[in-house]
């Protein structure tokens, strides 16, 4: 009973994976060095191919910071509101934040009318659609235009903004031909103050259209108050400093300055709003406009050359060290001398390399 369990025990302790020492590991990698080298050479060759075959790109800038939107448009009706207890935030009197311009860069509003316009090539020197110079061909034209506007928001624009500091939005946009980057960026540029206004001219038409509705409730709200004054004050025409017709009196001219000051109010912001709906300033205050690039952008080739060499360095490790854990299992040795594997392993290598 006792020899079964020992026997057990010994073939659960066999079936149990021991632990490699570094030792075997360093042996295992001089022992399959050609392995290993032949891996570092393929990735290097890689890498180095990928980054000559690399093109150039050009990168055109431009940075803008976002004003605060009819703050003092609405200052006549804050003043008016602030009366009531109703804070100026309500009116939308705030500055919008500046990622929400970052962000509306590249929504189809923006980049819709850029899809349809045409860019110089620098191959052939004319000027050609965006979707041909990008490189995007497909027979349904709408798939085109997906694809061209999926393009420019994955791999041509890119936007940061300074949230913490000073809210400069900066704007990359990226391709393979100067003249074509800088044509971008100006048109994203023209797109971003055009699609504002527009968006600006219909709430200003829509608080326009409100505010005339509520200007004629109130001014017919002012004439009812009017004549009931005026009624009152032609049926008491001799009116005693504490008599109750003097209070009813006192009441009457309250409501009519009232109503007067509403008036006054609407009115004031009932222009604004009819101005603001025929303006057009841009939005965004520009502090660098879109420029021509004249160096090119990084390549990165060195980079890319070490990236591959390491990567592929790492697998022929990992494919070497699994190589000589097969060979170590098949043959059942777990009790190796791995310091006597190094130590014979790192002499083949002296003599390898020892002039004869």
């Amino acid at each position: 009973m006792s020899s079964d369990a020992s026997r057990q025990g010994h073939v659960v302790s066999d079936l149990e994976p021991s632990p490699i020492p570094l030792p075997w590991i360093l042996a295992a990698l001089l022992r399959g060095r050609r392995l290993l080298i032949g891996f570092v050479l393929i990735g290097m060759v890689i890498g180095v191919a990928l980054a000559l075959l690399k093109g150039k790109s050009y990168t055109s800038t431009f940075m803008f910071t976002p004003q605060s939107t009819d703050a003092t448009a609405r200052s006549g009706l804050a003043s008016l509101a602030g009366q009531f207890g109703i804070s100026v935030g309500v009116l939308g009197g705030t500055p919008q934040p500046p990622q929400l311009y970052a962000d509306l860069l590249k929504t189809r509003g923006v980049l819709t009318p850029i899809v349809r316009d045409s860019v110089k090539d620098p191959e052939s020197g004319k000027r050609v659609p965006l979707p041909v110079f990008l490189k995007i061909d497909d027979p349904d034209p709408a798939v085109v235009v997906e694809n061209t506007i999926v393009a420019l928001q994955r791999g041509v624009i890119s936007a940061n903004v300074a949230a913490r500091t000073t809210g400069i939005v900066t704007v990359n946009v990226r391709t393979r031909s100067a003249e074509a980057s800088r044509d971008i960026a100006q048109k994203l540029l023209e797109g971003l103050n055009r699609f504002n206004s527009a968006t600006r001219k219909s709430q200003a038409a829509e608080e326009r259209r409100f505010t005339e509705g509520r200007l004629e409730a109130a001014k017919a709200a002012l004439r009812e108050a009017e004549d009931a004054l005026q009624r009152f004050l032609q049926a008491n025409r001799q009116i005693g400093l504490a008599s109750e017709p003097a209070f009813q009196r006192d009441r009457l001219q309250r409501e009519v300055s009232l109503h007067q000051q509403v008036v006054v109010g609407l009115s004031q912001q009932y222009e604004d709003a009819r101005i603001r709906e025929v303006r057009d300033t841009p939005v965004i205050t520009v502090i660098e406009q879109p420029t021509l690039p004249v160096l090119y952008d990084p390549r990165g080739r060195a980079i890319m050359a070490i990236a591959f060499t390491m990567i592929f360095g790492f697998l022929g490790a990992v494919v070497v060290i699994a190589r000589e854990g097969w060979r170590r299992q098949r043959a059942r040795t777990p009790d190796d001398d791995s310091y006597g594997m190094l130590a014979g392993e790192w002499r083949n290598v002296r003599e390898t390399f020892r002039p004869s």
